[in-house]
Order: C-alpha cells, then structure tokens, then sequence
C-alpha cells in the first residue's frame, strides 16, 4: 500500500519559459476575470484580451529578452517547493510539495494531478503572495478549488492566504535592507533613503475592500521598526498600466521627491514578491534604476527577494504544518 502523505501546493502567476510563449502567458492573464474584472466581462474579455495581448507582446518579449529570455519565476518555484518540503521532514511531517502556477506550465491542475497519484490525504494550498488580493491570491485559490474538484474530490484541503507578518520574512527583508545600508557606509545614512516597492493595484479594488495595500503597509512597518534609527522610508506602488486609478505614489514619482528632498543613495526594497520575477528584474533593476541614474542618484541598491531561503521557506512549512490540522489560517 503506498505510503499516504500531505501535499503541498506553491501557487504563483508563473512565467513564460521563452520568448515565444509570451503571447500565450499574457492571453492566459487577459482572459482571467479577476485580472480584466468589467461589466459584461464575460462577453467582452475573450476578443479584448487578444487586442490587449496584440499591443503588448512584442514590448513584454523584449522585457524578457533582457532578464534573460524567460522568467527566472518557475525554476525558483521548483527549488521553493524543494525546501518546503525539506522543512516539513525536519518536523516528521511526509510531504509531497510542488509548484501550481496561475498563468503558465506547471499549471496548478498539473500538479494536482500529480497528488492524485500519490495518495496524498490533505492537501495545503499555499499563495506564494505575502499580501492577500482579489488579484493573485483570490485568483489562484479558486483556480486551486476548481482544479481540487477534478483530480482530488473528497480530499480534505486547506490554505494559508497570507502571511505578511511572517516573522522569517520580515526579518529577511530587515536584514538584507540592513547590509544594504552597512555597504554604503553609516557617513552616508543621511542623504540615503530607503524606497520599498509594491506591485500596485487599481484603486477600484481597494475600494472594494481588497486588504492588499494593508498587508503591503503591515509588512513595510514591521521592516521599517528593525531598521536603524533615523533611516529615511517611503513606500511606493510600481507597474501600474492603464487608464485607470492605481495606488500613489508611483515609485519613480517617490524616488524624484526623494532626490529633491536631498537623498543621493537609494536603496529599494520590493515588496509582497517572495521570488524574482519581471516585476523585480525588469521593473526595479532595469527601469527604475535607470531613472533613479536620471534622477542623479550616485547609488543604487536593490534588495534580493527570498526566492528559497532556507528560514523563510522553515517559517512558511511552520504554518503549513499548522494549518493542516487547523484548516485555513491567516498567517499573520
């Protein structure tokens, strides 16, 4: 009889594995309600998605051409799961942990299907977003439900949504934030400043109560209390696309009040990104830097998202292994 055990589902957006794929990944993230959330949406977004995909593809295929030619996203994904499932074993917990991605291979319901194989009896969904929002976390957990009903029906499940305050993460970020600040030199602490960078989102979900930007300003205190004393901050919202309102300040609007404020050394942290992707690697190391170099900074340091640290990756098999036994758990 095969040994049964929990499995473990790391969910993320994912990323094109080539430039060719692009299209395809960007039409997968267009045709998703909670992404183009509209009146009639179900009428308008499968020929709106192909035109918004048109216009965007060849600038994105660029993007990645200059990260690399494909995300690094899907491979950290892979190494994270390892670790997890390393972490459990340490607690006597058998475990079977895998990648489920949103938007491209290996989609969620291939990994489910991978559980169904191997007899697992519960299995913990986990968002690999530190915020909670209507836009990945929601987006995926019902990806994850929909594809549990398939390949796992009467498998008992259960998820932790977010975990901004995870004491393992916020002590990465202060840490890294903190080396980064040491490298310059304290001389330079008064005119260096500290700019922590989240994904933003359009304020029409905020304003549906979406708890992300909460999360996001949670997780930027609880950093910001372990920095040295005196140390300037902002927070700053970056890839906002779009006609419509998104979360202020914009990034590069915060790094230019920065620099006329006097700050000649900036150091940027991203934000709710548990591992590099586009948004990190292109976003920040490419375009925000080059601005901030526009902008006349003498300094630009970029702090490393955790991707697989090993404390990280403990502190999240901590609540998994504590949420499956409790059901869905918060953790915060």
């Amino acid at each position: 009889m095969p040994e049964t055990k929990l499995g473990v589902i790391l969910l993320n957006m994912g990323g094109p594995d080539a430039l060719e794929d692009v299209p395809a990944y960007l039409l997968n993230i267009f045709r998703d309600p909670f992404i183009l959330d509209m009146p009639l949406g179900a009428l308008v977004r499968p020929w709106l998605s192909r035109i918004i995909v048109k216009k965007r593809a060849g600038a994105s295929a660029e993007r990645y051409r200059l990260i690399g030619g494909k995300t690094p996203l899907n491979g950290i994904a892979a190494k994270q799961a390892d670790a997890i499932r390393h972490a459990l074993a340490q607690r006597g917990i058998a475990a079977a942990a895998v990648p489920g991605m949103r938007y491209w291979h290996p989609f969620t319901e291939e990994g489910l299907a991978q559980f169904a194989e191997q007899h697992v009896h519960h299995v913990v969904a986990l968002p690999m977003y530190p915020a909670y929002s209507r836009a990945t976390s929601r987006s995926s957990l019902e990806d994850f439900h929909r594809a549990m009903k398939k390949h796992l029906p009467g498998v008992p499940s259960s998820q932790v949504d977010r975990w901004p305050a995870l004491p393992e993460y916020i002590e990465f970020l202060a840490q890294h934030t903190a080396e980064a600040l040491h490298s310059l030199g304290q001389a330079r602490w008064p005119h260096t400043a500290v700019l922590f960078s989240a994904h933003s989102v359009p304020m029409r979900l905020i304003e549906r109560g979406d708890p992300y930007k909460d999360h996001i300003e949670q997780t930027y205190r609880l950093v910001c209390e372990r920095l040295p004393q005196g140390i300037r901050t902002g927070l700053g919202w970056q890839s906002a696309v779009g006609p419509a309102r998104w979360l202020e300040p914009d990034s590069k609007h915060l790094a230019a009040s920065l620099r006329a404020g006097g700050a000649d050394h900036l150091v940027v942290v991203p934000l709710g990104f548990a591992a590099e992707n586009i948004e990190t690697l292109w976003d920040i190391e490419i375009d925000l830097r080059a601005f901030a170099r526009e902008q006349g900074f003498d300094s630009f340091l970029r702090v490393a998202c955790p991707n697989d640290d090993r404390a990280v990756m403990d502190g999240l098999a901590r609540l998994i292994a504590e949420t499956q036994a409790e059901g869905t758990r918060h953790g915060d």
